[in-house]
């Protein structure tokens, strides 16, 4: 077979791959084990809530799958690549948005420093057109100009997943996005997010605590406690176990859908 002819079978295969493949991966940081003999296939095009109770071992899952933390046994693929070739397919939206209030960032500048991978002294008119390109996906093109320390909880978020979707990913990657956002903005991004898996076929990969967003955008919910998968597959019949609604949504929904005008960080 010719390196050409490799390569193009090696392509092939990784087109026809499920989007993530976890297959008996556990981990363990400074002995103390975190995850337990995880196993599951996401394919593309599908939205995957990982749900359970806090401490559960969820954003630890996250990081292992974004390769981010090493498994300590099993093996972990995005898109037939490993983690960290695959995660370039990959739009992050973290928890937590490690910036200083009181440093003067614009939205725009915020997502051109995706683009280019560092802080831009000044944002070129393609890197500003492609912001407000990516503003408009999530309605928040008069964003663009905002600084970031004068934006609400929902506007915020929306700032960032514009930051994810700049580079056109083929995966969404989201950790408790619904978090501080009040409850027109979880409306808002919860409908933005259904649209994004059904109207451009991307995949979307959610933790989150809101019952609602699993309701209506999950095609996959992966249940976790204690480090381990304790169900996994379609809302309906994870949904139906009501010790899983229990422990891990009761009380939450509430909890994100903050009333104020600006939700914690």
């Amino acid at each position: 077979m010719t390196a050409d002819a490799h390569m193009n079978t090696k392509s092939a295969a990784m087109a026809a791959s499920p989007a993530i493949e976890v297959r008996g991966m556990s981990l363990a940081i400074e002995g103390r084990s975190i995850l337990h003999d995880v196993t599951f296939s996401l394919d593309r095009g599908e939205f995957l809530c990982i749900c359970g109770p806090n401490g559960a071992g969820k954003t630890m899952l996250l990081k292992a799958i974004l390769g981010l933390g090493k498994p300590t046994l099993g093996s972990v693929t995005l898109f037939g690549a490993n983690p960290g070739e695959g995660r370039k397919k990959i739009g992050y939206v973290p928890q937590r948005k490690n910036f200083d209030r009181m440093f003067p960032a614009r939205v725009v500048e915020v997502i051109a420093a995706h683009l280019s991978g560092a802080w831009p002294l000044m944002v070129t008119s393609a890197a500003r057109d492609k912001a407000a390109a990516a503003l408009r996906i999530v309605g928040g093109e008069h964003l663009l100009d905002k600084e970031l320390r004068d934006l609400s909880g929902g506007e915020l978020q929306r700032a960032f997943l514009a930051r994810a979707l700049v580079a056109d990913p083929e995966m969404l990657v989201l950790d408790e996005p619904m978090a501080g956002v009040d409850a027109k903005g979880i409306v808002d991004i919860t409908s933005l997010l259904d649209g994004l898996t059904k109207q451009r076929r991307m995949t979307v990969v959610m933790i989150t605590h809101s019952l609602s967003v699993v309701e209506h955008c999950a095609t996959k919910v992966l249940f976790m406690e204690n480090g381990t998968v304790m169900a996994w597959g379609n809302p309906a019949q994870i949904l139906h176990d009501p010790r899983i609604r229990e422990t891990a949504f009761t009380g939450h929904d509430h909890e994100h859908a903050v009333t104020s005008g600006k939700g914690e960080y």
